[in-house]
């Protein structure tokens, strides 16, 4: 049976709206699994009362049952009434945290991304077009022995060497200093920011060569190729008007489900080099049992990861129009 366009739309986007739902209500239900509430500390160190500590677990609904908490949490996504919520801990509005940590995390997504896909096209492409030599062979070496490193175990050691032990770089990614103008201010961005950047470009950029590598290797051995080198094309005329464009579609879509699961590896990456995004205001929160940041976080970057899924999605069902059929 063949499906519309707009319907195939339609059930995707009651798919991933379902998924949403689902991903949150695990995220809360993991939350309340964990022992501890914010206000554990100033009960232990005598700062209040037990009628204190049991009036602000009633104020901050740590007392609610699953049923009403989930029914809060799902109410405030749909509003977007949940960012209109305070902190326990930081007693603010949970918009006003995420305001300042998100533009942070936002740049450091996208210059890690340019920077690690772009590296891992270009070695693609010089590694197809140089299969079966010494140089193919050591590249592919050393990317197989750099994806086996954990990005948290990289970061480390790039912060010892290259920071701690060399000075190369600074420790602290955000500048003490008040930037010039705009071109001082993108400079001396990128010298505190380039450690995590590297460190969390690497996955794409490995993931990335080994894709371009395999795909334009497999297009190489097209009979279309072999024609148009019988008919005296040059070899890079062949490459940019139809091998990069035969693999222009699946990449395209790699690269935009690729983006949004770039948010999850920024938290890693944001906790090892204590850079002031989104991971580490949910490595903080989590620690201080800060349950509405948690979630708003996560709903935000569950909503990013979701949304570059469905584009690409639905892009490659436009342009193929097989896979609608059902």
């Amino acid at each position: 049976m063949k499906k519309s366009f707009a319907s195939y739309v339609i059930i995707k986007l009651i798919h991933k709206l379902i998924t949403l739902i689902f991903v949150i209500l695990l995220i809360y239900a993991l939350l309340r699994l964990a022992p501890g509430t914010p206000f554990d500390q100033y009960l232990y160190q005598g700062k209040i009362t037990q009628e204190q500590y049991e009036r602000l677990l009633e104020e901050w609904g740590y007392k609610d049952n699953f049923i009403t908490g989930a029914a809060k949490i799902l109410y405030g996504m749909f509003t977007f009434s949940l960012f209109k919520m305070k902190s326990p801990v930081y007693n603010k509005p949970i918009i006003d945290l995420i305001s300042i940590r998100l533009p942070y995390t936002l740049s450091l997504v996208t210059a890690a991304y340019f920077f690690g896909s772009m590296l891992g096209i270009l070695l693609g492409l010089y590694c197809a077009r140089n299969r079966g030599s010494l140089k193919e062979s050591t590249i592919l070496w050393v990317v197989l022995g750099i994806r086996a490193l954990p990005v948290f175990w990289l970061g480390m050691v790039l912060l010892y060497f290259l920071a701690f032990k060399l000075g190369l770089f600074p420790y602290l990614t955000t500048s003490e200093l008040e930037p010039q103008n705009v071109f001082h201010h993108m400079i001396d961005w990128l010298w505190h920011s380039f450690l995590p950047i590297v460190a969390l470009s690497k996955i794409y950029a490995v993931s990335y060569l080994l894709t371009i590598r395999n795909m334009v290797t497999e297009e190489y051995t097209s009979d279309y190729v072999t024609a148009l080198r019988a008919i005296g094309l040059r070899e890079e005329y062949i490459v940019e008007r139809h091998v990069l464009r035969n693999i222009m579609p699946p990449v395209i879509t790699m690269m935009a489900i690729d983006l949004g699961f770039l948010f999850g590896g920024a938290v890693v990456t944001e906790t090892v080099f204590n850079y002031p995004g989104m991971g580490t205001l949910i490595y903080e929160a989590m620690w201080n049992k800060d349950y509405p940041v948690v979630v708003a976080s996560f709903y935000i970057i569950a909503v990013a990861v979701i949304v570059a899924i469905t584009i690409a999605e639905i892009t490659y069902a436009y342009l193929d129009p097989r896979i609608r059929r059902g």
